[in-house]
């Protein structure tokens, strides 16, 4: 009997002293403080629905305890509120940015993973679970704060490259407005009560602190993997918000920190570089000052040249006036390393003389690499005795141009805010106001100077599928030339049709100016009309290199208004037409251009996609080089890698003698 009753006794003693699941805290005045705290912190800003909202939640997550009678409760409990504040955390940079995210898929799971692997690393250092994720979650919300005062102030989002500026944050602060992020606000206060519950309601995490890291090491280990081979062919995007917006802000940061570390191409050595400089120093000299004339450079938006895929069939010529200029003109095709997209990269290729065919799929130099003075075509001719000017009808934080000109030596920088707008064509300034504006600056100069001037056009930027009043189509693809009508084609065309015009005018005016003016024109890219529109252009599909590469070749001419000797270059790339235009100008080479001039006797083409073999008579990969090609695109590697990414030995007879404090 004695048994039975001391079988009983604990059984009825332990049913009756189970804790409820829901229990107040012995100190919940801390959730009445929370609560206030809520309520007045919405009021400051006037969002007074928000605070009556979140100041009860407050008020209950920071009063009360969960308890849970079995240990595997604790687990799914604490897992699934750490899911959560993942998940949370995930979408929180969307919502300083104002954007939705556009791919819930594999990009939303890798941004999910980004922030698990944070919070492991963190795990492994603290062995706390709760702790843990609450340090992530506090610092991502930091850095997606930061990232929308970084986007409000100047357009484009924080990248990695901006932390080696000091003071980005402080500098934005005090632009921040943050009654224009009502959801910001919702974000950060759902964030906070899903913290304050994992502070407050839950129960400790019930596994021991040694396995805890074990499980961390093995997770951060597991996923970086799957995140690095998860995100190998993933571009990184570093227009406007389009990072956030398409990849998700973290997986659009790793790619900046994946695509900024650039490996040292064989055999690098400053040394190297300084042996290659004694090659190229002699006649390091320019023309005589009064020799100089005035250079405008054009790159003009998703100008194409389709004659070179197959005849084209419209109710009128499109661009009658560029295809009849000859007379003191230099012509020709040029290889791009981009199509339908990124013109900033062309523009990279340009004024530095370099190839993307060396760094990382999808980068962005301007965005990713240029953060200080580095040697590019600007800063050359500032040395010459130009004014080194750009200008762009378009907003000026567009591939953050107005913080990256002044690095490569532009002293004067316009936008569209120095143009009239008033003549439009669709949604963007048209060429010919543009050109109007060109002829007016290099015309009413204040001195003598010659002027360098970079411009870049925006009126047949794409989409083609404006509807409004602002477009009156005069070009139409003949019926029955085609397999179906190309809207989207005909409405470029037409566009293109507009920039001939203006084209027409600019040489018109400058024909007969009185000082020397040399005008430069190139495309940045194709337009991207489809691949269907293409290949009905071609007559087939793109199936070898040499075909595909058709759709990254532009056309460019060089002209003057003066006596030059005219010139059909059948190919080059535009890495390398900056030297056809100092040549023009009459100006010796620096030796970074006869570099390239030796070099491209042995590679006519270079970009991306490829390179031009004249030993095999066709593009291939560069992979594939082998003798002299690939020891000249070795010593190409070399030289670049040494301006971009080795300031400390920056050669001196190459670059550093033209950055401001190295003169001579």
């Amino acid at each position: 009997m004695k048994r039975k009753k001391v079988s009983k006794k604990p059984e009825k003693k332990s049913r009756g002293k189970r804790s409820p699941l829901i229990q107040v805290q012995k100190r919940s005045f801390v959730g009445g403080l929370l609560a206030v705290a809520a309520f007045a912190f919405c009021a400051a800003f006037a969002f007074w629905g928000m605070g009556v909202l979140f100041a009860p939640l407050f008020l209950f997550v920071g009063s009360m305890k969960l308890n849970l009678p079995r240990i595997r409760w604790n687990y799914l409990v604490n897992l699934l509120w750490g899911l959560a504040v993942v998940v949370l955390t995930s979408i929180m940079p969307n919502a300083m940015v104002s954007t939705w995210p556009q791919d819930m898929g594999w990009h939303g799971i890798l941004n999910a993973l980004c922030v698990t692997i944070v919070c492991g690393v963190i795990l492994i250092l603290t062995a706390r679970f709760k702790l843990s994720v609450a340090i992530t979650a506090i610092l991502l919300t930091i850095l997606s704060i930061a990232n929308g005062l970084v986007y409000q102030f100047r357009g484009n989002e924080l990248t990695p490259m901006d932390f080696r500026s000091a003071g980005t944050a402080l500098n934005v602060a005090s632009q921040y407005r943050i009654e224009e992020y009502t959801a910001t606000m919702v974000y950060v206060l759902c964030l906070m009560v899903l913290l304050l519950f994992m502070a407050f309601a839950l129960p400790s995490f019930p596994m021991q602190k040694r396995n805890r890291r074990l499980v961390s090491v093995t997770w951060v280990l597991a996923m970086s993997v799957v995140l690095y081979f998860g995100s190998g062919g993933i571009a990184i995007r570093n227009w406007t918000n389009y990072g956030t917006k398409y990849n998700g802000y973290y997986l659009n940061f790793y790619l900046g920190v994946r695509d900024s570390i650039v490996k040292e191409p064989d055999r690098y050595d400053p040394d190297t570089v300084e042996d290659m400089a004694q090659d190229y120093a002699a006649g390091e000299t320019a023309a005589e000052e009064q020799d100089l004339p005035n250079i405008i450079v054009i790159m003009n938006e998703s100008w194409a040249d389709f004659s070179i895929l197959g005849e084209l069939y419209t109710n009128q010529e499109v661009t009658p006036f560029l295809n009849g200029l000859k007379t003191n003109t230099i012509r020709g095709h040029a290889l791009a390393s981009i199509y339908g997209a990124n013109t900033a990269n062309s523009e990279f290729e340009f004024l530095f003389g370099d190839t993307m065919a060396f760094l990382p799929e999808g980068c962005v130099p301007y965005q990713q690499y240029v953060q200080e003075d580095m040697y590019a075509l600007p800063w050359l001719m500032q040395s010459l005795g130009y004014s080194s000017q750009a200008t762009h009808p378009y907003y000026a934080n567009g591939w953050s141009r107005n913080r990256i000109y002044p690095y490569l030596g532009f002293s004067e920088s316009t936008f569209m805010d120095a143009y009239p707008n008033e003549d439009i064509l669709r949604e963007y300034i048209t060429d010919q106001e543009m050109f109007e504006y060109i002829v007016d600056k290099v015309k009413n100069k204040e001195s003598d100077q010659p002027m360098f001037l970079f411009g870049i056009t925006m009126q047949n930027h794409g989409g083609y599928t404006y509807k409004g009043p602002n477009y009156n189509q005069t070009i139409w693809l003949s019926p029955g030339r085609y397999s179906k009508r190309y809207e989207k084609a005909e409405q470029y065309l037409t566009c293109l049709h507009e920039t001939d015009s203006a084209v027409q005018y600019l040489l018109r005016e400058l024909r007969f100016f009185k000082e020397d003016t040399i005008v430069v024109m190139f495309g940045d890219h194709l337009p991207s009309l489809g691949n269907e529109f293409y290949e009905d252009l071609y007559d087939k599909e793109f199936e070898t290199l040499d075909e595909e590469v058709l759709r990254y070749t532009i056309p460019f001419f060089i002209w003057a208004n003066f006596d030059i000797e005219e010139q059909q270059v059948e190919g080059t790339s535009i890495n390398y037409l900056s030297r056809y235009v100092l040549e023009t100008a009459g100006i010796q080479l620096p030796p970074y251009y006869q570099f390239l001039k030796e070099m491209e006797e042995y590679i006519p083409a270079l970009s991306a996609k490829g390179y031009y073999s004249k030993s095999q008579g066709c593009y291939q990969d560069l992979d594939k080089a082998e003798g002299e090609e690939a020891e000249w695109l070795n010593k190409y590697a070399i030289l670049q890698y040494n301006n971009l990414f080795d300031e400390k030995n920056r050669n001196e007879t190459f670059f550093k003698q033209y950055l401001p404090g190295n003169e001579e």
